[in-house]
């Protein structure tokens, strides 16, 4: 399964979201989506499953909007870590 596919699947079953509901490319709080709980368990998704820590300054739209931003963000936080 693709980094892309794994968030899909948890950002699915944590709003109960259908699969043609959502791609990478969907605005998940613009379109209000997820809210702010699902905010708070999709950064400890994020942390968990790819190692990184999640800054309270980097919880914006442009790192977390789609899953398209969170694997570009997640990405940059890897190379900057290395």
């Amino acid at each position: 399964m693709s980094d892309a596919e794994t968030i899909l699947e948890f950002i699915r079953e944590e709003a109960d979201l259908e699969p043609d509901e959502v791609d990478a490319d969907t605005s998940l709080f613009r379109d209000q989506l997820l809210d702010s709980m699902n905010l708070t368990a999709l950064i400890a998704f994020l942390e968990e499953t790819f190692s990184i820590r999640v800054k309270p300054m980097d919880i914006v739209f442009e790192n977390l909007d789609t899953v398209s931003h969170q694997l570009a963000y997640i990405a940059r936080k890897k190379a900057a870590g290395a």
